[in-house]
């Protein structure tokens, strides 16, 4: 799941200026939109987008919002075939960005749209495992919230969107941290990421589920585990807040772990999306915890039955192939581990 890690960069950070400018009307759709999006209600933040943008037509925030959630939807799916319509949003959101600019470069809010279109930007394209289109975008992303920075310094969103970037970044350079242009900014970064603790913003929620993951990075799992649970109550339907609280609680609570698993792939087996990427990897999951617990007949079960799984459809087969290779060497271990117990 390294490709979704490198993601966390930028994206979750994704936050709206507290004050929405006094000529947007029905700010209430982007509120309600936010919170199905982070409830993984996506039908219904797509149409609180939707409806967003066609009273807003002289903003490009509503083609904006609209792509974002068709990119959170497509995440979650794990589907990134059929590009045109995210492309389409996101290059007319660019477009209008840039014509904004031109009038008025120092204004604050100019510089934010631009620089959220470019970090959807860069989610998608690595998302869709264009890596070198999706950085150069996140670069640019970058630039803009720096100059967020210079008109206004007190804006928390940016500094905690660089403080992300900055600490994801230095965790992906560490071996490169002797080169003397190579600068470790990982503590510096996380405690910039730390101030969504203590400040309130529109997007805040999505700074936690960052937080959080930067936690586990640190082994801090009492931290991410107190922090994950204060968001499933505020999203009870989301599946990436369980799955933090799953992976937190494995060091902790590892039966409270376990169960959050079962939920999840019980979740997953009922939903039946056509990619199986992310319920094997929960399979895997649970099945390498039962492992580490000693559970080696539950772990084997497991294993079992991802093998045993109906053929994976051939456009999905390369990316599930390193999952399905990961479950056959715990197998090979766990059929080990059950022939040297002792029999009864």
């Amino acid at each position: 799941m390294e490709r979704y890690k490198i993601l966390l960069i930028l994206i979750l950070t994704l936050s709206l200026k507290a004050e929405l400018p006094t000529n947007i009307k029905f700010a209430a759709k982007v509120y309600s939109g936010i919170t199905n999006v982070l409830n993984e209600n996506y039908a219904q933040a797509k149409k609180d987008f939707n409806f967003f943008k066609e009273k807003n037509p002289d903003s490009p925030l509503g083609s904006i919002l609209y792509a974002g959630a068709l990119i959170f939807e497509r995440e979650h799916l794990n589907y990134y075939l059929e590009t045109k319509e995210i492309d389409s949003l996101l290059y007319s959101a660019q477009d209008f960005c840039e014509d904004n600019l031109d009038v008025d470069p120092d204004d604050l809010w100019n510089n934010y749209l631009m620089a959220l279109t470019k970090t959807y930007q860069t989610y998608w394209k690595l998302f869709q495992s264009n890596y070198v289109d999706g950085f150069a975008d996140g670069f640019i992303a970058l630039q803009y919230f720096e100059r967020c920075l210079e008109i206004d310094s007190s804006f928390i969103e940016a500094q905690v969107v660089i403080g992300n970037y900055n600490y994801w970044s230095s965790v992906k350079t560490e071996s490169l941290h002797w080169l003397p242009f190579i600068e470790d900014k990982r503590e510096s970064g996380l405690k910039s990421l730390e101030l969504a603790l203590k400040h309130k913003f529109l997007n805040r929620d999505f700074a936690l589920i960052s937080l959080c993951y930067a936690y586990l990075n640190e082994e801090r799992y009492l931290g991410a585990a107190n922090l994950a649970e204060t968001l499933r109550k505020k999203y009870p339907q989301s599946s990436k807040i369980k799955l933090l609280l799953a992976k937190a609680n494995e060091k902790l609570e590892p039966q409270k772990s376990v169960q959050l698993y079962k939920e999840l792939i019980r979740q997953y087996e009922k939903d039946n999306f056509e990619n199986p990427y992310k319920l094997i990897e929960l399979k895997s999951n649970l099945a390498n915890l039962y492992y580490n617990l000693g559970r080696f007949s539950e772990a084997n079960k497991i294993c079992e039955d991802v093998l045993s799984m109906p053929r994976i459809d051939v456009k999905y087969q390369i990316e599930v192939l390193p999952l399905i290779q990961q479950i056959v060497e715990l197998k090979d271990s766990t059929k080990i581990r059950l022939e040297t117990l002792p029999k009864n």
